[in-house]
């Protein structure tokens, strides 16, 4: 029905006589009715469409989004709304993200934290690889700092859990949000894990060394699986190890558990460079069974008692002999030096061997695989430190990455005092093109309460 046409025969003025006249007003009254309701609705729909219009979009879910949704539910037998973790970020949001941010976002110390600057955090650890904190309790701390954060400054907190070679933390956190997203209303997060590689380092005094990427984006219902082919591994170096070393020293007894008690392995998340847990136990272990013979102590209860009186960090025959726990004559055996080297990442004609680590190579060919996922150097003064070239090295695994290296942790928070700032600074100049961003590298039992340093939070 056009609508004109009926308002103009509404104000036309045709005049009839009796019944005529009647029936035309009628009509006239029904066509008005229905005009009335015609241009009622016409205006109804053009509000709501004003309406849709201005109403914010929501967040559209990105197939990575819709994996970790199915991911859930493979785990769980639970169907998860995807908009249950609408605070979860794809490549493409993290990377928009990160890019608006700057030095200040990152600096995890207390004045930062009372004046709200701190508002992201791309690097921390759980307990699920060599952190002391459970996901839930961080979790807990990270959305009520967030809420405080948004409600002073309007910003959402950002961040990533990034356990060593592990995935199991991040699938716990989503579990947590899905349960609870109104928890995490102020939160952005991204699922991320740091993965460690071996290449060769002929600044070192050994011939290779272990550097870290951090990876974000990653799936980690369907990455779990490398994971723990990378576990199993590792298993079975230790073992492999420790049943060279016992048939070198058939005499002694070398304990797989007595191993991870006293060097603080977690068994479920062996780390990278275990050969060296292994070097250390048996050398330690070694020397002092002889010490304790020929002293007629019982030598299981000697080394208990011994490596309980030393810090977890100094269980090595160093220590022992720089404060006198071993007799003079007493120092490392050579055989256990020999086995070490043998079963440690090494050249065999031509080409690095290793069956406890990955090759960087090995990362980037799986990783590229998933074009969801973005690679970012671990604090990378400590991956520089070991070429002779740093700049010409760093710029190679960047070639390298097959374009998955687009960012770097030069806001790393957590170098050791030794370690000088303006190398740092140097290291980073060489990484200028790509993304700068930053991590607590977080491994205490509390994550926000530990910057305040006995102050009350």
């Amino acid at each position: 029905m056009r609508i004109n046409s009926v308002q103009n025969s509404i104000n036309s003025r045709v005049y009839f006589s009796g019944y005529a006249e009647k029936k035309v007003s009628q009509i006239n009254k029904k066509e008005a009715a229905a005009a009335s309701a015609v241009a009622l609705g016409t205006l109804v729909s053009s509000v709501a469409v004003f309406a849709k219009l201005k109403r914010p979009s929501l967040k559209p879910f990105s197939k990575f989004i819709q994996n970790l949704a199915d991911g859930l539910y493979e785990i769980s037998g639970r169907r998860v709304n995807q908009r249950a973790l609408s605070c979860v970020m794809d490549k493409t949001e993290f990377i928009n993200e990160i890019s608006k941010l700057k030095k200040s976002d990152y600096t995890y110390n207390f004045e930062n934290f009372e004046r709200y600057g701190f508002s992201a955090d791309f690097h921390m650890h759980t307990n699920y690889s060599d952190g002391d904190i459970e996901v839930a309790d961080l979790l807990d701390e990270i959305s009520r700092y967030a809420d405080n954060l948004f409600k002073r400054t309007g910003k959402k907190f950002i961040f990533s859990i990034t356990d060593h070679d592990s995935v199991e933390g991040v699938k716990e956190a989503l579990s947590i949000i899905a349960d609870n997203p109104e928890q995490f209303r102020n939160v952005k997060f991204i699922p991320g894990v740091e993965l460690s590689f071996t290449h060769r380092s002929p600044k070192s005094s050994n011939p290779f060394e272990i550097s870290e990427v951090l990876a974000y984006g990653i799936n980690p219902f369907k990455f779990d699986k490398f994971c723990q082919n990378l576990q199993a591994k590792r298993s079975r170096f230790i073992d492999d190890m420790l049943d060279d070393i016992q048939k070198a020293y058939p005499k002694n007894h070398y304990n797989r558990e007595e191993l991870i008690q006293f060097y603080g392995l977690n068994p479920d998340c062996l780390m990278m460079n275990c050969h060296w847990p292994v070097y250390h136990y048996a050398q330690t272990k070694t020397l002092l069974t002889i010490q304790a013979v020929r002293r007629g102590f019982d030598s299981d209860k000697f080394y208990r008692d011994t490596m309980l009186s030393i810090p977890l960090k100094d269980r090595n025959v160093w220590y022992l002999k720089e404060h006198n726990l071993l007799d003079s004559d007493l120092n490392e055996m050579d055989i256990i030096k020999f086995i070490r080297r043998f079963h440690e990442p090494h050249i065999e004609n031509g080409k690095l061997v290793t069956s406890s680590e990955n090759r960087f190579e090995d990362l980037i060919d799986i990783l590229s695989k998933d074009d969801n996922v973005v690679l970012s150097f671990a604090h990378p003064y400590f991956t520089a430190e070991k070429a002779i070239d740093p700049q010409k090295s760093l710029n190679e695994f960047v070639r390298n990455s097959k374009g998955l290296i687009q960012i770097s942790e030069g806001y790393h928070q957590a170098y050791p005092e030794h370690v000088k700032m303006n190398e740092v600074e140097k290291v980073n100049g060489y990484l200028k093109d790509l993304i700068q961003i930053g991590g607590s590298d977080n491994h205490s039992s509390i994550y926000i309460g530990a910057i305040y340093e006995g102050r009350q939070y």
